[in-house]
């Protein structure tokens, strides 16, 4: 990023290392850094306390005077933190914190006369489907073909990376795994030398995405879990947005923060609902919901799958996607909250259908005569 960075805007982006945010005086637009190393302090409009540069390191602290504040600070973010308690009306409700972990592994593929772990799995398309490999107690493989036809994936749910014992349970209880691709899998994933385990993360929604001369960004602004893959996409979305904005404003720097929130909080809630009933359908350990919430998501979720299954079957050309939710998603063209309004209509037709056809059945059975 920093290579890019400099060789594309050269010495108009000054970057400074090893500072944590402190604190914002968000009326009077100063913001304040902490740091181990006097060295690294901020030259330009900034004050500093503390040591000399060739001091020991200790901690000093620094001010700087600011035009606007991005926080882009992921979803641990202090800036979002700091507008909490400083911005009216801005709050921000954690739905769900995951306690999973998960590693990746990447590169399996078919040998030639090795049997498929899936009927078909040869003939789908790259990214056609996501192949789910669940067993209760026992670590969880899910997995998609690449473009080049090698099969990625996530292995989640492991108690344990001991090479040995990984490889027994994933073989036992998923016998239609290629021996090869088992020990790739546990290869990969048992690396010592590797980065730990990673975790699925958390789903924070905030009532606001800015506050005064102060947008957030990123995962800053809607942290996302790994459930459906669409942090990175939603927060390049939002770059873009409020790119679009800053130009709609003529570099308004009083207009732009309140008009990006505008412009994006609903769409950004209404993909932050569907991840959320992606976990609640998956019985995720973590979710902070009740049983009615629990039942609504799932039949959402289910119904929309199912129905727009049968539409693609009925009219393939039509409806090519067997699965309306992952199509809408890789679409950048269709915006989140499109996606969630036709999940819904799905799932209310199904739900109509049904009751139709249970009405119709109870009115055939009552026409019957009675022996």
């Amino acid at each position: 990023m920093y290579e890019a960075t400099h060789q594309r805007y050269g010495s108009r982006i000054t970057w400074h290392w090893g500072h944590a945010l402190q604190h914002v005086d968000f009326d009077r637009r100063v913001a304040t850094f902490s740091s181990s190393d006097p060295a690294a302090a901020l030259s330009q409009g900034s004050t500093l306390q503390g040591s000399n540069a060739d001091a020991p390191a200790t901690s000093t602290t620094t001010s700087v005077s600011y035009e606007l504040l991005i926080g882009a600070d992921g979803a641990g973010s202090k800036v979002r933190q700091l507008m909490q308690g400083a911005v009216a009306g801005m709050k921000v409700d954690t739905k769900y914190f995951s306690s999973t972990t998960y590693k990746t592994y990447h590169g399996l593929s078919l040998r030639q006369g090795s049997e498929e772990p899936l009927p078909g799995f040869a003939s789908h398309a790259p990214g056609q489907f996501i192949y789910n490999f669940n067993v209760k107690g026992m670590p969880t493989l899910v997995m998609w073909r690449q473009a080049d036809n090698t099969a990625s994936g996530m292995l989640t749910r492991a108690r344990s990376y001991d090479a040995q014992e990984l490889r027994t349970k994933i073989s036992s209880a998923y016998l239609q795994i290629p021996p090869e691709w088992v020990e790739s899998i546990v290869a990969q994933t048992c690396d010592t030398s590797g980065q730990p385990p990673s975790p699925f993360g958390k789903l924070m929604s905030t009532t606001r995405l800015d506050g005064p001369r102060c947008v957030l960004l990123g995962d800053a602004g809607h942290p996302m879990t790994s459930t459906l893959a669409q942090g990175c996409n939603l927060a390049l979305e939002s770059v873009r947005i409020f790119a679009r904005i800053l130009d709609s404003v003529s570099g308004d720097l009083d207009q732009a923060p309140a008009a990006f929130t505008s412009a994006r909080l609903e769409d950004v809630h209404a993909m932050q609902t569907i991840e959320y009933m992606q976990i609640l359908s998956s019985n995720a350990p973590g979710a902070n919901a009740n049983a009615l919430e629990q039942m609504i998501a799932k039949a959402t979720m289910l119904g929309s799958a199912l129905f727009s299954q049968g539409l693609h079957k009925l009219m393939p050309s039509s409806f090519p996607a067997p699965v309306y939710l992952l199509d809408g998603l890789r679409d950048a063209r269709v915006p989140y909250k499109k996606v969630l309004q036709t999940m819904q209509m799905h799932a209310v037709a199904l739900i109509a259908l049904a009751a139709t056809l249970a009405g119709i059945s109870s009115q055939v059975l009552q026409l019957v005569p009675q022996s």
